[in-house]
């Protein structure tokens, strides 16, 4: 599946973006065609080799309705209580680029934040969880980063409210 310029984009490790141009760009001697992705969340551009974008995991933005519906069902998981064990696991989540996946993440670093405060681990995973998930709710509803963080932190806080309820 071919995409093409102005398509919206997902990168499984760098987040929602915009692709901006196909470029032919030259590594060493071997010459190759690029899409140009700007980035939402920052300002960064990125470069995803044509030939590779489906091995890599680049996906068009899911469904504003979608992308809602997953919220309201996420519930917070299992809490693994090896920090280090927690800690593969949910940057495997993470890195899979599956907006499911990134909530469930999320929702449970969210619930754990509610028992005590976050590791310094914890809190990059959940803060780069939520700016995924932020910056694929933003392009899908045409809205702005802040706008889209608002949702998914209340989404989610509404979410972990019901399960302690």
């Amino acid at each position: 599946m071919p995409f093409e310029v102005g398509n919206r984009v997902v990168h499984p490790a760098h987040g929602a973006g915009t692709i901006i141009g196909i470029q032919k760009a030259n590594i060493g001697e071997a010459s190759h065609m690029y899409y140009v992705i700007k980035a939402i969340s920052n300002s960064m551009q990125l470069m995803v080799p044509v030939g590779q974008a489906n091995d890599i995991g680049l996906r068009r933005v899911g469904q504003a309705r979608k992308l809602r519906g997953t919220l309201k069902q996420t519930n917070a998981g299992e809490i693994e209580k090896n920090h280090t064990i927690r800690h593969k696991e949910m940057l495997e989540r993470i890195k899979s680029g599956h907006f499911a996946e990134v909530a469930g993440v999320v929702c449970t670093l969210l619930c754990m934040s509610t028992q005590r405060a976050l590791g310094k681990v914890d809190r990059e995973i959940f803060n780069k969880g939520k700016e995924l998930l932020a910056g694929e709710l933003a392009l899908a509803t045409d809205s702005e980063m802040r706008l889209a963080m608002q949702e998914i932190e209340e989404s989610l806080a509404r979410n972990t409210e019901q399960e302690e309820a």
